[in-house]
């Protein structure tokens, strides 16, 4: 596993700990596309694409980053812009197998 995927993994199993609880995710209003970081609606806009190419294939994909966007509000927008950044990065290494770009 590359680095910034490792460091996602570990993020996202940290926030899962932390975040997932029903105290933890749903006290932050829900963010709209609109107001998240550039480099977040550009994955989120790239992911979407992916998975509507890929089809039912891609459903653990796109939970894997459903989770991500309704962890952003809990984020302060540095944060935000760095999750959105690895994302973007090990995206295509995420996806391989789905044949979609």
């Amino acid at each position: 596993m590359q680095t910034p995927l490792k460091f996602l993994t570990a993020f996202v199993l940290t926030a899962s700990a932390f975040s997932a609880s029903a105290h933890g995710m749903h006290k932050h209003k829900p963010l709209t596309f609109e107001e998240l970081p550039k480099i977040c609606q550009q994955y989120f806009t790239r992911a979407e694409n992916c998975y509507k190419k890929a089809g039912a294939k891609s459903d653990f994909q796109r939970n894997n980053t459903k989770f991500l966007f309704q962890s952003l509000p809990a984020a302060d927008l540095t944060q935000r812009e760095t999750m959105c950044k690895i994302a973007m990065d090990s995206f295509a290494e995420k996806t391989r197998s789905l044949h979609c770009e």
